[in-house]
C-alpha cells in the first residue's frame, strides 16, 4: 500500500525542471527600492547560464557546485545589494596563471563575442590571483565576464625565524579556485 500523498511528491518532482542551477539570492525577498534590474531578467540569466564559456572545463578541475543564479536588487547585507549574475566555481588540481587562463578561455570567449577589457575594478585581491575581464551585450544588456583564478594558499606549519629555517611541511589554508562570473554591468571598461 502506498502512502496517501505519494502522487503529490511525484507531481512536484516532474513539474520542477532539473537545470543544474541553484539560486543564491533569496528570490522571495523584496527588491531594494530605487534599484532596477534588466528587463526579462530570467531570460537574461538563462542566456548567461547557457553561454559557451560556462561549459569550458579547466584542465584538472572539478566543479565546486552548480551554476548559481542571482537576481538583482536583493539586500545581501547592510552595504551590499545583489546583481543579476551567474557564477560557477571550479576546484583545479593546480594553480592557474594568466597565460594558462587565456589559453583556455580566450578562444571560446572570442568565438562567443566577448571582448577582452582591462578592468581596474578587477585587480587581484592577493598574491597568486589573476583576473581576466571581458564585455559584450547579452540580450541587449551590457554584460561583463570575469574569470578569477586564486592560487593555493599555504602556511608554514613551523614558521621560520632568524634562528630556524622554514619547515619542509606546509599546510593548505585555501585550495586553488577558479571563479567564473557573468553579470549585468552598467558600463564596460575599454579594451
Amino acid at each position: 500500500m502506498r502512502p496517501r500523498g505519494w502522487w503529490l511528491v511525484v507531481a512536484l518532482l516532474t513539474a520542477v525542471p532539473l537545470t543544474g542551477c541553484t539560486r543564491a539570492d533569496g528570490a522571495d525577498a523584496t527588491r531594494v527600492p530605487g534599484c532596477t534590474v534588466p528587463p526579462d531578467e530570467d531570460a537574461l540569466l538563462d542566456a548567461y547560464a547557457k553561454d559557451p564559456v560556462v561549459a569550458v572545463r579547466p584542465e584538472g578541475a572539478r566543479p565546486a557546485g552548480d551554476v548559481v543564479r542571482s537576481t538583482g536588487c536583493r539586500r545581501l547585507n547592510k552595504e551590499d545589494v545583489s546583481n543579476t549574475s551567474v557564477v560557477l566555481t571550479w576546484r583545479p588540481d593546480h594553480d592557474y596563471d594568466e597565460a594558462t587562463l587565456r589559453r583556455i578561455y580566450d578562444p571560446v570567449a572570442r568565438d562567443a563575442g566577448w571582448r577582452y577589457a582591462v578592468d581596474p575594478d578587477a585587480a587581484p585581491d592577493g598574491a597568486g590571483e589573476t583576473t581576466l575581464a571581458y564585455c559584450r551585450d547579452v540580450r541587449g544588456i551590457t554584460s561583463r565576464l570575469l574569470i578569477r583564478a586564486q592560487a593555493t594558499q599555504r602556511m608554514d606549519v613551523r614558521p621560520s625565524s632568524a634562528d630556524r629555517s622554514p619547515s619542509p611541511q606546509w599546510s593548505v589554508v585555501a585550495p586553488a579556485l577558479i571563479y567564473l562570473t557573468i553579470h549585468a554591468a552598467p558600463a564596460c571598461p575599454r579594451p
